[in-house]
């Protein structure tokens, strides 16, 4: 995934984008996971679909934005 959702992030100065795909999606599916797990087993799939449903969309751009702010930020803060 080398270029963002977010059409911002594409004027960035100086930031080259280059997401994994790969981070992104273990990183989401994590995210459903601990989102279903406060629910009964048998209602987890149906939950994991809904918030599929309400928040994929909306996860990416901000996995997007934070995921390039924290290398942006890595790139110009001196090491040391």
């Amino acid at each position: 995934m080398n270029l963002p959702d977010d059409p911002t992030l594409r004027f960035l100065p100086g930031l080259e984008i280059s997401f994994s795909e790969t981070e992104f999606l273990r990183q989401q599916v994590a995210e459903i996971e601990a989102y279903v797990e406060r629910f009964p087993w048998d209602e987890r799939e149906l939950r994991a679909l809904a918030w599929i449903e309400a928040n994929a969309s909306q996860y990416r751009q901000q996995w997007q934005i934070r995921t390039a702010t924290s290398r942006h930020h890595r790139q110009t803060t001196p090491q040391g």
